[in-house]
């Protein structure tokens, strides 16, 4: 017998967890009633796995963590580093050139497991979003130099502060066709455009799909839950998906939409896939 028979992989911010309140108390209680039930859980998310435990505690009931959308992915109960994916000196100098000829604001963040520290290169052009973040993580940043583009990164993180989101990411994919590029809407003003440019390796399904093998799992079994453009491909592969209704429209028009006025849509989801 499988020691797992199902999988729940559920975003975090705007999903999970909503600041200032957190997660809710009935979202953690689900989260450990389904160990006994055989199902594997796991965190999805866009922050790094240093940002992740300032929010998650050591013994926050997930069995994995996909951080940094699938640059890397940890076992939580032990805290080790089981696959990560970082970018080639070649890469960072490649890619950092196309977001300097596009004018983004962006920053190149240290390989994993150091990726909350980055180096940062500003553009002249307002961008309130793009200050907010470096004001905030100011500890971890410096300005980019020349003779820091030849060094291993996990990615290259641009904000663009508005407008449609398509013109810019499908620029940047078509400027970099060999890189995950991957889209968020910014959990700082709720609107600005967030742009990563990964290893070809990175994303979210690619993520869940190593840990559903590892266990011997299908896509069939599995539960996503999400909000945003990053968790998309992680909602196509997933044989059940849901989206938060904070979610970008595009994305509520094409999958289950759950409510987040009351914080408990993933026990919500999971419920109903349990009993299905």
């Amino acid at each position: 017998m499988k020691q797992f028979e199902r999988m729940l992989v559920s975003d975090l911010d705007g999903t999970l967890f909503f600041p200032p309140h957190g997660i809710h108390p009935d979202e953690i209680e689900t989260l450990r009633r389904l160990e006994s039930q055989r199902v594997l859980r796991v965190v999805a998310t866009g922050r790094s796995w240093a940002g992740t435990k300032k929010t998650l505690p050591l013994d926050f009931p997930i069995d994995y963590l996909v951080f940094s959308s699938g640059a890397g992915i940890v076992d939580w109960k032990s805290q080790q580093l089981l696959i990560c994916h970082n970018l080639t000196p070649e890469q960072v100098t490649r890619a950092t050139g196309v977001f300097i000829q596009h004018e983004l604001d962006f920053m190149v963040h240290d390989a994993i497991p150091d990726n909350h520290r980055f180096r940062f290169h500003r553009t002249d052009k307002p961008n309130t979003d793009f200050d907010r973040r470096l004001q905030l993580h100011w500890s971890h940043g410096m300005p980019l130099s020349p003779a820091a583009v030849g060094d291993h990164a996990s990615q290259l993180l641009a904000i663009h502060p508005g407008g449609d989101p398509d013109v810019p990411y499908e620029s940047l994919r078509k400027a970099l066709p060999d890189f995950s590029i991957v889209r968020a809407t910014s959990p700082l003003d709720g609107k600005s455009l967030w742009l990563e440019a990964f290893s070809a390796s990175v994303s979210k399904s690619q993520g869940a799909e190593w840990l559903a093998k590892k266990v011997g799992l299908s896509a069939a079994s599995v539960l996503a839950v999400g909000n945003d453009y990053n968790d998309w491909d992680l909602l196509r592969w997933a044989g059940k998906a849901c989206i938060m209704d904070n979610a970008p429209a595009v994305l509520r028009q094409e999958f289950e939409n759950l409510s987040c006025a009351n914080r408990v849509g993933v026990s919500r989801a999971v419920s109903d896939w349990l009993r299905g």
